[in-house]
């Protein structure tokens, strides 16, 4: 059986040139010059009734288009500016076209609409918005927001956060079973100011009704603190602290570590456990250096962070047999010193 090969148009119009030119050249009937040149007389006639361009797949008369008129009051249903956009949705124009008595499916109203080019009209584009520059010192910018647990019943539970925007140093964290309200953001300020004896000087937080209450706006003024609300529904501007609600989740409130949800006793402790573990040993992954929100808000490199970027710098320039031998030479050094678990954290801290 001959293989069934499809031409181009173009082809088809050079056959088609062929055809009529040995016609002439051998003085031979139609069909003694199509034989010899393999072409079916069907498919030459069909050829030449369009001159060689191939016929549309397109039906001459479509059946079920949607009427004109319909289209017209599903593209007014669409542009009334004083509907809901629910109800200027497919669906919603499906339901309005059955109270008219136009029984219409919302995926062929769907259809009409991407036809007309109105299929993306009510697809939402995120506003553009403002990213504060980093804070070039340490308690220049605080950030501060809770993690909301008030799914986790009987009670409505929350974690409220205060982090350092320069360091990402955990500065207070409070454990409440209710929801945050305006005393909860001043005991957070005071046990800051009992941590580290003075008030951020500018303080970053969401348009909650409790940060925007008048007894946060007058503590916050008696103490020379100045409110930085951020954009409405844009988190992003107060990236920090929604960062450490990421990593205490991951760390803390997914864990086995966290216990029964109903009992709200050590709570507190354990969260103060975890902020000291996590401005003292938890690395930056953003810092180039892989240092400690502790080790940057205090300027001061600890021996572990030394160590660890000197045996990378000599696995960098002389290869990893080199950095293991220093590796274990710094191990042994600390055995001789300190006890065995301090030399087994810091192996830890090398092998990073």
């Amino acid at each position: 059986m001959n293989k069934y090969i499809i031409l181009s148009d173009y082809e088809k119009a050079i056959k088609l040139k062929q055809v009529k030119e040995e016609k002439k050249r051998l003085s031979k009937p139609l069909y003694w010059v199509l034989k010899q040149m393999n072409i079916s007389k069907s498919t030459y006639y069909d050829w030449k009734k369009t001159n060689g361009v191939s016929k549309s797949k397109a039906p001459k008369t479509v059946w079920n288009k949607t009427p004109d008129w319909i289209e017209d009051e599903i593209i007014r249903i669409r542009q009334d500016i004083d509907l809901y956009k629910s109800e200027r949705s497919p669906l919603g124009i499906s339901i309005k076209l059955q109270k008219q008595g136009i029984f219409m499916h919302s995926s062929s109203v769907y259809n009409v609409l991407k036809r007309n080019k109105l299929n993306r009209e009510f697809i939402d584009h995120k506003d553009t918005f403002l990213i504060y520059p980093r804070a070039e010192r340490f308690f220049d910018v605080v950030c501060i927001d809770d993690v909301s647990l008030s799914n986790k019943k009987p009670r409505d539970l929350a974690v409220f956060n205060a982090i350092d925007e320069y360091s990402y140093e955990s500065l207070g964290i409070l454990f409440v079973t209710h929801r945050i309200n305006r005393w909860d953001v001043i005991e957070l300020l005071d046990q800051m100011y009992e941590r580290y004896k003075r008030y951020p000087k500018i303080l970053r937080l969401d348009n909650a009704k409790a940060h925007t209450s008048k007894a946060v706006r007058s503590y916050c003024k008696v103490h020379n603190i100045k409110l930085q609300f951020i954009v409405k529904g844009t988190p992003q501007q107060n990236w920090p602290v929604e960062s450490f609600n990421k990593v205490l989740k991951r760390d803390l409130l997914s864990s086995p570590l966290w216990g029964d949800w109903n009992d709200c006793n050590g709570k507190q402790k354990l969260l103060l456990d975890y902020i000291e573990y996590y401005n003292a040993e938890k690395p930056v992954p953003s810092d180039t250096l892989r240092r400690t929100p502790r080790e940057i808000s205090s300027a001061n490199t600890s021996i572990a962070t030394q160590t660890r970027l000197k045996i990378k710098l000599i696995r960098k320039r002389y290869g990893q047999v080199r950095a293991r031998e220093a590796m274990m030479k710094e191990i042994q050094k600390h055995r001789k010193v300190h006890s065995l678990n301090v030399s087994s954290n810091l192996s830890e801290m090398c092998v990073r």
